[in-house]
């Protein structure tokens, strides 16, 4: 297995400041992502990506994003993020689906989706974020 270093970027895409706020601190905890950039919506996500993008910043390597937001929820944002450029949509992204839906059909939606890493329901915990970590690794070298 890879040794586990640290990622630069995350993205928070969930309209719950709570969630934010202790999924922010557990990502902190871990020390394994260097910035962590949040967003409460998938509208706004969309905006973040395109503008990192057109400045030329680094895009997140880990995207966790919930699925019930206003304006446009998660499946919504994964239609969309389909149809970004390449260079935005890059392959080693990952996209976690987070939620606290307990519906099958919310599941298998999103572990349907290409662009989707895993479906996990929140919080997220410690060991999540370590094995996300690892999985990015993973794909970066495989």
């Amino acid at each position: 297995m890879t040794p586990v270093t640290s990622l630069q970027r995350v993205l928070l895409v969930d309209d719950d400041k709570v969630t934010n706020l202790m999924h922010g601190r557990l990502i902190e905890h871990t020390g394994l992502i260097e910035e962590i950039d949040v967003v409460t919506d998938g509208v706004a996500a969309l905006e973040y990506l395109n503008a990192k993008d057109a400045a030329g910043d680094p895009l997140p390597e880990l995207i966790l994003l919930d699925i019930n937001m206003p304006r446009m929820d998660g499946f919504e944002f994964l239609e969309n993020y389909a149809a970004l450029p390449e260079q935005i949509r890059n392959a080693s992204t990952l996209i976690i689906m987070l939620s606290t839906s307990v519906l099958r059909a919310d599941h298998d939606r999103a572990e349907a989706d290409p662009n989707v890493f895993a479906f996990v329901n929140k919080p997220v915990k410690s060991d999540d974020i370590v094995r996300f970590v690892e999985a990015y690794q993973e794909r970066l070298a495989g």
